[in-house]
């Protein structure tokens, strides 16, 4: 079983969670869809995790950031991100020489991982699914580009869904898993681990078994995490928007 995660952004404790969820499930294999750090409190002890555990974890747009020094941030994230290289240096090892090897994609048979879109692996959104004319536009993307390749796992827009030819898919309470029969097309955006947009303030992952794909959604210790979040500096915007999924 795969466990496909993404934009854990240094929340241990949402990471711990998911952890220890994927180990009683059985999982033997966990992907990283990239922003391991960036925004919050403990980029050492994630990022260890993330280097120690995963199989393969990408290179996000915090990733970047954080080795080259340029972005576009806002202000929060980019205190944060300058926070957050100052303690991975103060750290030593190899974490941040691990943080410069990172790919901006992952090709596993017919599985494609990125941490952006297929037309911009690190920095492009996958357009959320709200709108009915992007969400055509996703489905028009599976047959018109998805070229050697079957399935596209994908990050950075913090939301879970699944684009495939029928149609754009959220998970709920009332249905979180899903048959991806061999050889069918499909979009699926797994949500963050450490900060979730959609209004629900649980981490969100997702794990592969066979033609089984599931989305889960755990709670965890936010206000712990909001407390080392003010604790440590950063901007207070950063803590507050753990408490309302946005």
């Amino acid at each position: 079983m795969l466990a496909i995660l993404s934009d854990l952004h240094s929340n241990l404790e949402a990471l711990t969670v998911v952890m220890e969820q994927c180990a009683k499930l059985g999982v033997t294999d966990y992907l990283c869809l990239g922003d391991v750090i960036g925004y919050g409190p403990d980029p050492v002890a994630v990022a260890t995790i993330a280097k120690t555990r995963f199989t393969t974890s990408l290179m996000g747009n915090h990733e970047e950031a954080l080795v080259t020094g340029r972005h576009r941030f806002n202000p929060h994230a980019a205190q944060a991100i300058d926070w957050t290289r100052r303690l991975l240096t103060a750290a030593g090892g190899d974490l941040l020489p691990w943080f410069k090897e990172r790919k901006p994609f992952a090709l596993r048979g017919p599985l494609l991982m990125v941490h952006g879109s297929i037309y911009d692996p690190v920095h492009d959104y996958v357009d959320e699914p709200e709108n009915p004319i992007e969400a055509n536009n996703m489905i028009d993307t599976l047959s018109r580009d998805f070229a050697g390749f079957d399935v596209c796992f994908a990050g950075h827009n913090h939301t879970p869904f699944m684009a495939t030819t029928m149609g754009v898919m959220i998970p709920h309470d009332g249905h979180r898993t899903f048959r991806i029969p061999a050889g069918h097309k499909a979009y699926i955006c797994v949500g963050s681990v450490g900060q979730p947009r959609d209004r629900d303030i649980r981490t969100s992952f997702a794990t592969l078994d066979g033609e089984q794909l599931t989305f889960h959604r755990l709670n965890y210790d936010v206000p712990k995490t909001q407390a080392k979040i003010r604790a440590a500096g950063l901007n207070a915007f950063l803590a507050e928007r753990l408490g309302e999924g946005i």
